[in-house]
């Protein structure tokens, strides 16, 4: 019976629906939940990045709807599988180049086979603190983004499917 009491007491945590989106979580506990977007893969030549094979994630529209002001942190609610991995390892979240028309992450590329280097980028991805929020998702904090378009992807560690790649973005405004 007292289980039943201190159960019924506890507020359960709000975690977005499906697996891959994400809410931003704002000081007054309310929730935003940021663009969906389905993510393009391209690959081939890419002269902005001196490569025979480029691969590439691209989105359509140059800017996000869900917009946050640059001087505050920002927190984020990702809804995973479960949340047992390190959320390093699963999340990875992106700093678009943006223009009108779209949003690019160069996410590899590979030149075997010439005199240039093969290799995964790494380059434009945001580091992060991440920790267990409710029974499967994850709450991650940023700070200090730079003004510009992101975007947020989960991978399921638990398999490889043919699914489209669901983009979660949002922008920062100065």
């Amino acid at each position: 019976v007292f289980a039943q009491d201190v159960q019924s007491q506890e507020k359960p945590t709000k975690e977005p629906e499906f697996i891959g989106e994400v809410y931003s979580l704002k000081s007054d506990g309310t929730f935003v939940q940021l663009d969906k977007e389905i993510g393009d893969f391209t690959s081939g030549i890419s002269w902005s990045s001196n490569s025979f094979n480029a691969l590439t994630l691209k989105i359509e529209g140059g800017s996000a709807k869900t917009r946050f002001p640059s001087n505050e942190p920002l927190q984020l609610v990702v809804r995973a599988v479960d949340n047992n991995s390190d959320p390093l390892s699963i999340i990875s979240i992106y700093k678009f180049k943006a223009n009108k028309n779209k949003r690019t992450f160069l996410l590899g590329k590979d030149n075997s086979g010439t005199l240039l280097k093969s290799k995964t980028n790494s380059k434009g991805i945001i580091r992060f603190t991440g920790k267990k929020y409710g029974i499967s998702s994850y709450l991650i904090t940023l700070n200090d983004l730079e003004a510009g378009e992101y975007g947020i992807v989960v991978s399921n560690p638990n398999s490889r499917d043919e699914k489209r790649t669901i983009v979660s973005c949002f922008g920062i405004d100065k």
